[in-house]
């Protein structure tokens, strides 16, 4: 009897012992697989949500340099540039508060006439390098 109540203690010891050193190494190398995969989608959803901003923005300013044609029946030269959508000519108010920089920090490139657009204007972000005219630009045209 005493032998059998030994023998029941050692396997009860055995059962409550914690997880080996090589459990833990895979359960924490599973995490960081998953981790990563998790990150990269979410960096490639980043980026595609910052070139929608730009689109979405380079399209705004479209919109707002037509309004400027309408307004003194040009557009502005490449030389006065975005900035004259805010402080236009002639004391007149405004059409934008201020024209914001694309998603990366950089300013939008205009041209007037454009080269692309003859009868009106270019209008482009360099993208995500931040170098213009590179696959990675997103124009007007």
């Amino acid at each position: 009897m005493l032998l059998h109540q030994k023998l029941r203690r050692r396997r009860g010891r055995k059962s409550r012992r914690g997880l080996t050193l090589i459990e833990i190494l895979v359960v924490v190398t599973i995490l960081g697989l998953l981790a990563s995969i998790v990150g990269v989608a979410v960096v490639n959803q980043m980026e595609a949500s910052r070139i929608d901003t730009a689109k979405l923005q380079i399209s705004e300013i479209s919109k707002a340099l037509d309004m400027y044609k309408i307004k003194f029946h040009r557009y502005p030269n490449t030389a006065e540039g975005l900035p004259a959508l805010a402080t236009p000519p002639e004391g007149k108010p405004p059409i934008m508060e201020t024209v914001p920089k694309d998603p990366w920090g950089g300013d939008y490139i205009y041209v007037s006439p454009g080269q692309h657009n003859t009868s009106k204007f270019d209008l482009q972000s360099k993208g995500p390098d931040g170098q213009a005219d590179t696959a990675d630009d997103i124009p007007n045209w």
